[in-house]
């Protein structure tokens, strides 16, 4: 099952949200990510949070329409990672986060800390705005795309051990991609399948959307 939650950060445009949103989707608003569905005129099925960012207008309309969760504004997670408890609660085998990047930093690695959650679940969870698809892999994995197509890779909270990229402009062979080094940014694709094997770690994908 597919869950798209929809955050109070840079607002996905119609054409984000038709690409990512279909009639199986569970759509849950985090807070202020209210605001942009109903302007697109998208009825969330679930309504989180502490709504100290939703528009008055927004909340009585949705809340109508939605099953609508408050939390108090002091407590332990984001409204974001409150709509991921939620998602997995129901039973969601994939996750995409839509407006959840944006100017507050803090909030962006929290939704990444989300996703780290997401991965030991085995659940498919990725971060997408209008520039970037974000998401985590703690095991070997091949990634299609066009010749051309720029991704990059970052070693999560620990090296990456053996780390081989083929089918790219820029090979690696068993290298050894320690946490906060930058060697593997802006990657080209060479070929359609990209191949990225590791003997143990775990790596942040970044793909790049062409603009």
């Amino acid at each position: 099952m597919q869950a798209v939650i929809v955050g109070g950060g840079d607002p996905p445009s119609k054409k984000i949200l038709d690409k990512y949103i279909n009639e199986k989707s569970i759509i849950i608003a985090a807070d202020g990510g209210a605001n942009v569905l109903l302007n697109h005129e998208i009825h969330p099925n679930y309504l989180l949070g502490d709504f100290d960012s939703i528009d008055e207008k927004t909340y009585i309309e949705i809340s109508n329409s939605s099953k609508t969760i408050r939390f108090p504004k002091e407590k332990d997670y984001t409204d974001s990672h409150i709509a991921f408890n939620k998602a997995v609660e129901l039973g969601a085998t994939e996750i995409i986060f839509l407006g959840c990047t944006g100017k507050r930093i803090d909030h962006f690695y929290a939704n990444l800390c989300i996703l780290n959650e997401g991965l030991k679940k085995s659940i498919d969870c990725r971060i997408i705005d209008e520039y970037n698809e974000i998401y985590l892999i703690d095991k070997p994995t091949n990634i299609f795309g066009k010749k051309g197509d720029i991704f990059s890779l970052f070693s999560y909270l620990e090296d990456t051990h053996d780390l081989t990229i083929e089918g790219v402009k820029y090979k690696l062979k068993n290298f050894e991609l320690a946490q906060g080094n930058n060697l593997t940014v802006s990657n080209e694709f060479e070929e359609e399948k990209v191949s990225i094997t590791f003997s143990k770690g775990c790596l942040i994908v970044v793909r790049i959307h062409k603009i």
